[in-house]
C-alpha cells in the first residue's frame, strides 16, 4: 500500500528532496545514498509499502529486516571502510519506517554513543529504569494480538 501523501511511497520526490540516489532494491526493502552531508555514505532503509513507525512493522517486512539490515550494513561497511554502521531509528519527521544508516570511523561527524542524549539531560531514577524494564519483559512474555 502506498500513501500518496507521504513523501517516502513518493520515491522519486523523496530522492530529489533528500539529494539521494537509490542503490539497491528488493522486493519489500529500498536503500537509498545520501548524496550531500557531513557524513559520507549515510543511507536510509525503509519498505515499500507504507509502515508509519517501527511499532507498525509486520507481514514480509517484518520477516525479512533480519535479513535485509545485515546484509545492507556489512555492504556499506566494506564499501565506505567504517569501523561499524550506526543505525537510527527516529520517525519524527517522517512517519513512514526508516532506517538512518550511517557508517561511522574514527574522528568522523558522528557523535554516537551517549552524544545521541541532550547534554543537559538528568538521569532518570533507577526505580523508572527497574519499572521500564519489567514493563517490557512482561509484554514481551504475553503473546502479541496482531
Amino acid at each position: 500500500m502506498v500513501n500518496d501523501e507521504c513523501l517516502l511511497c513518493r520515491v522519486s520526490d523523496a530522492d530529489a528532496f533528500f539529494n539521494r540516489r537509490r542503490v539497491w532494491q528488493n522486493e519489500y526493502w529500498r536503500l537509498s545514498v545520501v548524496l550531500h552531508g557531513a557524513v559520507v555514505g549515510l543511507a536510509h532503509l525503509e519498505p515499500h509499502r507504507h509502515i508509519p513507525f517501527i511499532t507498525d512493522l509486520d507481514g514480509p517486512e517484518a520477516a525479512t529486516l533480519g535479513t535485509v539490515l545485515p546484509r545492507v550494513t556489512a555492504a556499506m561497511r566494506r564499501a565506505t571502510a567504517a569501523d561499524k554502521i550506526y543505525v537510527y531509528v527516529f520517525g519524527d519527521r517522517v512517519p513512514h519506517l526508516h532506517f538512518n544508516l550511517a557508517p561511522h570511523r574514527p574522528g568522523d561527524a558522528l557523535v554516537g554513543g551517549p552524544g545521541l542524549v541532550r547534554p543537559d539531560a538528568v538521569e532518570a531514577e533507577a526505580r523508572a529504569h527497574e519499572t521500564a524494564a519489567a514493563a517490557i519483559q512482561h509484554a514481551l512474555a504475553v503473546p502479541s494480538v496482531n
